[in-house]
């Protein structure tokens, strides 16, 4: 669920920026603040994974999986995520242009693309092969506690927002006490009908 909102909101945020050039002010500072809160969650994520996910679905796996092409590919992905952050920070001070920082959003999308797409075919197989359930919660409640505050706050309505149908069930159970209240107040709570598909 949240490699596709990144994914779709990255692809979503780039054409927004590619949008009418005569925005209004209200409408930069909505779509900046959005840009912010998003390129963290990205960092929030990418960091949560390595720091946490994979050591122990690692130390699970043993000589299974070799997490180091990963790692290769995340050092680019880190370094366009910093070039994205500082073109937002540049064209919201005013000294950048949004065709840079749309450009450096692409690139940071076909990287994490890429690095999305090997960690699915590499990682997924062997955390449902090696990684027992309750070890894998433990690695979900601890990115969830890793991350500040703001990044929290954005996260559960972020991730309802991109669920699909049954998605929505596994984000509440998963989620810690504090996060299933932004859940709730977000109206994005699991209904029964939710529930049932």
């Amino acid at each position: 669920m949240t490699h596709r909102a990144i994914r779709q909101d990255l692809r979503r945020l780039a054409s927004c920026l590619g949008e009418d050039g005569g925005r209004s002010p209200r409408r930069a500072a909505a779509l900046w603040r959005y840009a912010t809160a998003l390129l963290a969650q990205v960092r929030v994520h990418d960091e949560g994974e390595v720091d946490i996910l994979w050591p122990v679905a690692a130390a699970a796996a043993g000589q299974a999986v070799d997490i180091a092409p990963l790692t290769d590919l995340r050092l680019a992905v880190t370094a366009a995520l910093a070039q994205a952050g500082q073109a937002l920070g540049a064209v919201r001070a005013g000294n950048g242009a949004p065709a840079g920082l749309q450009a450096a959003l692409r690139l940071l999308y076909d990287l994490l693309d890429e690095h999305i797409a090997d960690e699915e075919q590499q990682m997924f197989p062997v955390i449902r092969r090696y990684l027992r359930a309750d070890a894998y919660r433990w690695c979900e409640k601890q990115m969830q506690r890793h991350a500040p505050l703001p990044d929290r706050r954005f996260a559960p309505p972020w991730l309802a927002r991109h669920a699909q149908p049954g998605e929505l069930t596994r984000l509440w159970d998963t989620c810690i006490w504090p996060d299933r209240i932004l859940l709730a107040c977000s109206g994005r709570r699991p209904t029964r009908k939710e529930e049932k598909k």
